[in-house]
């Protein structure tokens, strides 16, 4: 409908009522209700239109391309359809419900083939049914459960998803259905978020709802796509979008076909927002940290990822080490906090003051010096994490040198030079034996021919081996 003639009719009359300052003042009030409401309308009929669709076009893809993100998202099967409606899971059951949907649920996984997407699919709702089972149970134990005290229809599960219902929107940031794109008015409109993911819906697109939760897919994946942006192209994915299978229209401007830089595959605007983020595969292999555009569901993956450590860098590019100099100074420092946590997990002192888990916000960082999270590698790029590992260092080192004298008293001497000097192996210039973890001076070991103590103990045990075959 255009809103062109009622504007300008409603102007003329503004015009010709120049004579009242009240009467203008409500024309113009009414022009602006009048116009809001239409394009309201307007955009809501859009919205509801795109959203029927979406679900008409839903359907699985299937390519053979490294790195397809709709090769580990699969949907529904086609097969499993009209059972989804007996699992239960997309309404308020009770306990006798759930059984029965648990005792369905194993029966349909023994008949479907081992490692087939049906399996995969069971198996996710079962555990899902259990939990909701256990969840019931727990709620009729206990008045005060928070189950008892929804009005029912306050959680949901779909597709991964742990929707929960949510209340009016307290601040004025825009919000927006990951399913139809259209706005969440909360005010007049109910809508669910994931706990997990924070996928965002309105209550009429729970059951369109496509996406897999984010959560899901890096539980079950472990491990980022390593391959810069696995472009197939267009006429492998047969001119669909690679998640709602909605055409892709060609030489359009206003809707054209996006590229997810993460899956190398291409969307609807509905499915790609243009948003971007920053890549693993390129940070690993180019140090390049250039924010790329991606799909909502790999911007959600890896919004989940993203503080994992997931990403060993020695065996998927250890020349990075010797490029780049920051990352070779995090990995020393990490070095050496994993030498010290040996110290003060043993220290009664330092568990009673609780100094590692005051210090450390993230304790892959202390528990080996291989693994690194997308955001180490970002924050080694900014410089942050460099300043955290010092002051951590720092904080520990002073612990165990000077604070706690049960620490210092596990110093080192070396036997070599028979320096009194205490030697600890955090220590710079300073040498580990890999065998009997025994300090030494570097310059020291490097003119000796193996480690003295190893050699001694080596001595003794034969020595011990000949007086045993040799009894006197």
């Amino acid at each position: 409908m255009c809103l062109l003639p009622l504007c300008i009719s409603c102007i003329s009359l503004v015009i010709t009522s120049n004579q009242n300052c009240q009467n203008i003042d409500f024309i113009c009030g009414y022009v602006f209700v009048v116009v809001f409401s239409k394009f309201r309308n307007i955009s809501l009929k859009m919205s509801d239109n795109m959203s029927d669709n979406r679900q008409l076009t839903s359907s699985p893809i299937s390519t053979a391309a490294s790195g397809n993100l709709s090769s580990d998202i699969e949907f529904l099967p086609t097969s499993l359809a009209a059972e989804e409606l007996k699992l239960a899971l997309n309404k308020e059951a009770t306990e006798d419900e759930l059984l029965t949907a648990i005792n369905r649920s194993k029966d349909l996984v023994l008949e479907n083939d081992q490692c087939s997407p049906e399996r995969k699919w069971l198996v996710r709702h079962l555990i899902e049914l259990r939990l909701r089972l256990q969840e019931c149970r727990e709620a009729m134990d206990d008045p005060q459960h928070p189950r008892n005290r929804s009005s029912g229809v306050s959680k949901r599960t779909v597709r991964g998803h742990h929707l929960n219902l949510q209340p009016l929107l307290r601040n004025t940031a825009s919000r927006y259905c990951d399913h139809c794109t259209g706005t969440i008015w909360s005010v007049v409109q109910a809508w669910y978020q994931c706990e997990d993911c924070e996928y965002c819906c309105h209550y009429k697109c729970l059951g369109s709802i496509i996406r897999e939760c984010a959560h899901v897919i890096a539980t079950e994946r472990g491990t980022f796509e390593y391959e810069i942006c696995p472009e197939i192209g267009l006429s492998q994915q047969k001119f669909l979008c690679a998640e709602c299978r909605a055409l892709l229209p060609v030489n359009k401007d206003w809707s054209e076909a996006r590229k997810c830089d993460y899956t190398g595959l291409f969307y609807c605007t509905a499915c790609h927002w243009g948003s971007s983020a920053v890549i693993p595969a390129r940070v690993v292999h180019n140090w390049d940290f250039t924010p790329q555009p991606v799909c909502q569901a790999s911007l959600q993956l890896l919004r989940i990822c993203s503080k994992r450590p997931m990403i060993n860098l020695e065996q998927l590019n250890p020349k990075l080490f010797h490029l780049v100099h920051e990352l070779d100074l995090v990995r020393r420092l990490r070095k050496d906090l994993v030498a010290m946590k040996k110290y003060l997990t043993v220290c009664r002192r330092a568990n009673e003051d609780r100094l590692l888990w005051k210090n450390v916000d993230a304790p892959h960082l202390m528990a080996n010096a291989n693994m690194y999270s997308l955001q180490d590698l970002v924050d080694t790029h900014s410089g942050e994490l460099l300043s955290k590992l010092h002051s951590l260092v720092d904080v520990f080192s002073s612990h165990i040198k000077v604070q706690c004298e049960v620490c210092k008293g596990r110093g080192h001497i070396c036997e070599i030079c028979s320096n009194e000097e205490v030697l600890y192996p955090f220590d710079l210039a300073t040498v580990t034996c890999g065998d009997c973890c025994s300090v030494f001076h570097a310059h020291c070991f490097t003119r000796k021919d193996g480690c003295p103590r190893c050699l001694r103990l080596k001595m003794r045990q034969e020595e011990k081996q000949n007086n045993n075959e040799n009894p006197a």
